[in-house]
């Protein structure tokens, strides 16, 4: 597993029109995203963004439930879109004094609410458990524990592998729709290897609890029991812990009802370091085959295995070496692929493969470290690719800083394509399916200190007119860098403005930085925030942001989205004063606009939105302007010309000064140009 991005909550990606814009029209909407160490705990964010029709007065009451021990700290923040609306600590209520202190809470006022809203929680929990769990309630201001079932939710914080590499916590909503008895089962997979036997004083692995809302319902559930739910919502608490050598296992939890009701749960759980299941859709009921491959890149592995599993069942499990599995009544519908490796002395890579006897079904790669400096990365195309010849890239971005070394190796059916290599391009010939690609890594170092780094991997069609067909960022780094990343598609080309904003809670980072890219091109990067412009083609885009936290800091919530650029403009006259009455020559260029339209003096109407030049007669000193739209808003720009007196005299009219002589000669040569475009063509 890769905690290196650490953050939560959906990707929002807009698909762009080509009708006409509007003012800062988002490509990709600003969104507050949390970010979090690899060491510390994954921050929790509400389930789904909740939407208020306002303006209303709400009330949000964040809880620590102290279950399985209270949170050592925490922080809750409310945020619409990419600010931040409030913000506090968990704190014991004010006067609370005895052995047992109540439960810390935050609360945060919504005044006037309106619109939509996501709740985030950082949290370290008591170093002794691991884990730690709260409830988040939204209620009205006037009713402050009535709390509004859809919008309230409960959530788990608890320390990633790194820190303790056999705990594992769960909130599962559970929504029983007719009362009764429900008996709770659950069971250890015993995948890769049987669960940490039971505590001392009898404690299950895992321990099960149902809350609903801040009320326990049922703590310390055995399998087997019997517990009554009425009709409601629920939340469903697990706590797991791995093997201590393994550091991973799999558990299932059912739950069954009164006769005729459908069961509410019938779920596989990951603990400790075991990878989340990857989701396989089988599209009909049939034999499936599972096998498991180590690439032995960049080296050997010690053990790889798969499992694969539906609802609380194992299908089938394969070891790589092992040979080919066979599952011979799978079900139509979404299958759960679950895969654990253990490193050799050197970090490795392998692959988990499920196919019909028609077809490839799925592929899942992953990379496995051991300890040093060498990471390893695999990524799978997520769709199968025609047969046929393609360039495959890796390219080290040099971002923040150039990486101490990268190469890289191309597979597909557990087969290498092409021997390992260093950083650049190498040419392949597919077959029809999905194409992996491995890669080892080692941070920048310098003066002793080891930094973090960026490396694209992409490949491309063969032929003449090249496709991109996929593209990855990956962060490498130690394990004091904050990274996030998100996929960027665009429908049209135009000019676009990136922006970045450190939203400060819990605490400020003590750098930032993010980067727009796509393969191994960078279009544009900024540090510390703001915003920066990129031109951009229809395709697949990478926004990776990078921090190094302030001193003490764990957590981070940031915001970037992106936009159409206003139109840049460019308005220049030949002379800034000129004789009144005489000629001057108006050029302009633009960039993003659509339409384009003049004014001042006698210079008026629809210009082309892209350059040209008119020629205008100056009659007393003038300001021509140029105002442009496009899909990023709109933008003016002008220019003055003074207007001269006329000299004095001079044979019926008067000479022309030096000044109008040039504008003249300028109008002149151009209008020959006009007339004969190939003359220049033809000289010499």
């Amino acid at each position: 597993m890769k905690p290196l991005f650490a953050a939560c909550g959906a990707l929002l990606l807009w698909l762009l029109g080509t009708g006409a814009g509007f003012a800062q029209q988002a490509v990709l909407a600003t969104q507050a995203r949390p970010v979090a160490l690899p060491t510390a705990a994954t921050p929790a964010q509400s389930p789904q963004p909740f939407s208020v029709s306002g303006p209303q007065d709400l009330v949000v009451t964040v809880t620590d439930l102290q279950f399985p021990s209270a949170l050592k700290s925490a922080t809750a923040a409310v945020v619409q879109g990419g600010t931040v609306v409030a913000s506090a600590t968990l704190a014991p209520p004010s006067g609370a004094s005895g052995s047992t202190p109540p439960p810390a809470v935050a609360t945060l006022s919504l005044p006037q609410a309106n619109g939509s809203y996501s709740i985030i929680v950082f949290g370290v929990p008591d170093p002794s458990t691991g884990a730690g769990s709260f409830t988040a309630c939204v209620a009205p201001s006037a009713s402050p524990t009535s709390c509004i079932t859809a919008d309230s939710f409960s959530g788990n914080l608890a320390v990633p592998p790194t820190l303790d590499p056999t705990v594992s916590t769960y909130s599962v909503p559970l929504t029983i729709t007719q009362g009764g008895a429900y008996t709770v089962s659950f069971a250890d997979l015993k995948f890769p290897v049987a669960l940490a036997p039971p505590s001392a004083g009898g404690t299950t692995n895992p321990t099960l609890a149902i809350f609903q809302g801040v009320t326990a319902v049922a703590l310390g559930i055995a399998s087997g029991a019997s517990v009554t739910l009425a009709p409601g919502s629920y939340q469903l608490l697990a706590v797991a812990q791995a093997d201590a050598t393994a550091k991973a296992g799999l558990f299932s939890v059912a739950l069954t009802g009164p006769t005729g009701t459908t069961s509410p749960l019938a779920q596989v759980f990951p603990v400790g370091q075991l990878a989340p299941a990857a989701r396989v859709i089988n599209p009909a009921a049939q034999a499936l085959t599972l096998a498991v491959t180590d690439y032995a890149f960049p080296g050997t592995l010690a053990s790889a295995e798969a499992t694969l599993t539906v609802g609380a069942s194992v299908l089938a499990t394969a070891a790589a070496g092992g040979g080919a599995v066979n599952a011979p009544n799978a079900p139509a519908g979404a299958l759960s692929l679950w895969t654990y490796a253990a490193p050799g002395a050197t970090a490795g890579t392998f692959s988990a493969d499920v196919s019909s006897a028609s077809s490839d079904l799925y592929t899942v790669a992953q990379g496995v470290d051991q300890v040093g400096s060498t990471s390893a990365y695999a990524f799978v195309t997520p769709n199968p690719v025609a047969a046929g010849s393609y360039q495959v890239t890796a390219a080290d971005l040099q971002f923040p800083a150039q990486l101490a070394g990268l190469s890289f190796a191309v597979a597909q059916n557990g087969t290498l394509l092409a021997p390992p290599g260093k950083a650049g391009m190498v040419n392949v010939t597919a077959a029809a399916g999905r194409l992996v690609l491995l890669a080892s890594a080692q941070p920048p170092v310098s003066g002793g200190v080891t930094g973090s780094g960026l490396f694209d991997v992409s490949v491309q069609s063969g032929g003449a007119t090249p496709q991109l067909v996929f593209d990855q960022t990956q962060a490498v780094s130690n394990a004091g860098v904050l990274f996030d990343a998100q996929s960027l598609t665009l429908g049209t080309a135009g000019a676009f403005s990136a922006t970045l904003s450190d939203l400060q809670v819990p605490a400020p980072f003590g750098t930032l930085a993010l980067v727009v890219s796509q393969g191994p091109q960078i279009l544009g990067k900024i540090f510390g925030g703001g915003s920066f412009p990129f031109n951009a083609s229809p395709g697949t885009y990478q926004l990776t942001f990078v921090a190094s936290p302030a001193a003490g800091q764990q957590f981070g919530l940031y915001a970037a989205g992106v936009t159409f650029a206003p139109p840049a403009i460019t308005l220049t006259a030949s002379a800034t004063s000129v004789v009144d009455g005489s000629p001057v020559a108006l050029t302009w260029s633009v960039t993003g606009a659509s339409g384009c339209t003049a004014g001042g003096g006698a210079w008026s109407g629809d210009k082309n939105p892209v350059s040209g030049t008119d020629s205008v007669v100056l009659s007393g000193t003038t300001t021509y302007t140029l105002t442009c739209t496009g899909n990023g808003g709109s933008s003016k720009q002008s220019v003055t010309v003074t207007a001269l007196p006329k000299p004095a005299g001079g044979g019926g009219g008067g000479a022309l000064d030096v000044t109008s002589l040039a504008a003249l000669a300028t109008l002149v040569f151009m209008a020959r140009g006009r007339r004969n475009p190939s003359a220049s063509g033809r000289r010499g």
